[in-house]
Order: structure tokens, then C-alpha cells, then sequence
């Protein structure tokens, strides 16, 4: 699934198309406001990475997800304390409607990248090569994404005070996920991406950056056979449907 930080950086261009496509709307007004929560919402289903708390609890989805699953509607449903944006607070209602854009974009790397690209494909010789080449390219596009982030993504995601906003999650919980994104982002902090997938693939850290570095295996394991290009585009084309599942939340009809 895309890293955190490839979720922050949807999270920055999902504001920008708001500022170009709806300039007059309330939405907009409201997640500048708060906006420390919608930015910590982009990335907080992932919290389960840290605590024993099973994937599906938090993304809303077996695999693989059953038709009309989209993560976020299955939330909303789940737990309708949330599903109405006008009974929450404004700090809690981006948050939501953050989260359920980063569960969005989650299904469509799922259903249009992993399984068409990866695990549907004879490109590979067998599940470790597979598994490989899916988090060299997520950490790929990790890099491009941390390096584009804005200077103050590290104080911005700081400033989230989660206050009870997740029925299915404890706040030290999500606080301690928190802690450990924004020290890769504030001042002196390093990305710790390469490490957490090396650790994944039971290789060194060095390892798995000696493949990163190395131009002719990437050139033969990932160019030659992942089309980086429209995968990009795809999730260029995933903002605008960020846009509209935020929109529709906040801003019901």
C-alpha cells in the first residue's frame, strides 16, 4: 500500500486542487483551519503498524475486498457516529474525512496496481522477488513523495491532537504513530523508510540500499517490468477523487 509519506503528499496536492477547484467553498475554509488534523488523518489507518491491532479493523476490507468495498464506506457504516460530518467537530471532521481518502486511495493501489501488477503477473520468479520489487518501488516512490513534502510537514503533523476521534482506537496509540512520523520530518530527521522494508525482507538496511543504488537492478527488476509512469498518473488522477469523496463528507447535499 502507498507509505506515509506518500500520503502527505496526497494530503498536499488534495488541498491544492480544493484551492484551484472549489476557491469559494466552506470545505476548503474548514480544512485550512484544522488543517494539523487532516494532515495526521491522511496517514493515521496506518497505526497498525505499530500495535497489535489487525489491519482489517482499521482499512475496512479482507482481502481481496468484496465488490463495492471502497474502505471508507464500510467505516462510515461500521461506526455511524461518524458518518455525519455536521455533528462532529471541525478538527474531527477532517480528520475523518482524511482518513477516508487515505483508505480510497489504499483500495485503488490494491485493486489497480498490487493485483494487476503484482500479484496477477508472470513477471516474477517467485513471491520473494515479487514482495521485493513491490517495496522497492513503494519505497521509490516514498523517497520522491518525502522530498517533496512542504518544509513545515514535520510541526504541521505535530500540532494534531487526536481527541477521541477514532471509536476503534486508543489516542496514545495513534500519538505514538504520531511521535514516530514526525521525527522523520522535523529538522535533522531522517527517513526511516528503507530500514522498516529491509527489516520486512529480512535483509540489512545496507542491503536494501545497495539495490536501491544499483542502476542496472532496478533498470532489470523494476523498470523493465513495473510502468512507473502510469502508476504515477494513477495516483495523480486519485487526488481529483479525493476531492470528491471530501467534498461529499463535509459538505453533504
Amino acid at each position: 500500500m502507498p507509505t506515509p509519506f506518500m500520503h502527505l503528499h496526497i494530503a498536499e496536492k488534495t488541498v491544492n486542487a480544493f484551492a484551484i477547484e472549489h476557491s469559494d467553498n466552506r470545505v476548503l475554509g474548514q480544512i485550512r483551519a484544522a488543517w494539523p488534523a487532516f494532515y495526521f488523518g491522511s496517514v493515521a489507518p496506518d497505526y497498525q503498524t505499530i500495535c497489535d491491532v489487525p489491519r482489517e479493523d482499521t482499512h475496512f476490507y479482507h482481502m481481496p475486498p468484496e465488490q463495492g468495498n471502497m474502505g471508507y464506506n464500510r467505516m462510515l457504516k461500521t461506526y455511524p457516529q461518524l458518518a455525519d460530518a455536521r455533528v462532529l467537530t471541525s478538527p474531527h471532521a477532517v480528520f475523518i474525512a482524511a482518513y477516508a481518502a487515505h483508505l480510497l486511495l489504499d483500495m485503488i493501489w490494491l485493486r489497480e496496481i498490487l493485483y494487476p501488477i503484482f500479484l496477477n503477473s508472470s513477471h516474477f520468479e517467485d513471491r520473494h522477488e515479487r514482495h521485493l520489487t513491490h517495496l522497492i518501488l513503494l519505497t521509490y516512490l516514498d523517497g520522491l513523495a518525502y522530498n517533496t513534502l512542504s518544509a513545515t510537514a514535520g510541526t504541521t503533523l505535530a500540532a494534531a491532537v487526536p481527541d477521541h476521534w477514532l471509536p476503534f482506537a486508543l489516542d496514545a496509540d495513534l500519538i505514538r504513530w504520531q511521535t514516530l512520523l514526525t521525527r522523520q520530518l522535523l529538522p535533522g530527521g531522517q527517513r526511516e523508510t528503507e530500514a522498516i522494508f529491509a527489516e520486512r525482507l529480512g535483509l540489512t538496511t545496507e542491503a536494501f540500499g545497495a539495490l536501491l543504488a544499483d542502476e542496472n537492478w532496478l533498470q532489470t527488476h523494476l523498470l523493465k517490468k513495473i510502468p512507473i509512469d502510469s502508476i504515477q498518473a494513477r495516483l495523480d488522477t486519485a487526488v481529483s477523487e479525493s476531492v470528491t469523496i471530501i467534498q461529499n463528507y463535509l459538505n453533504p447535499t
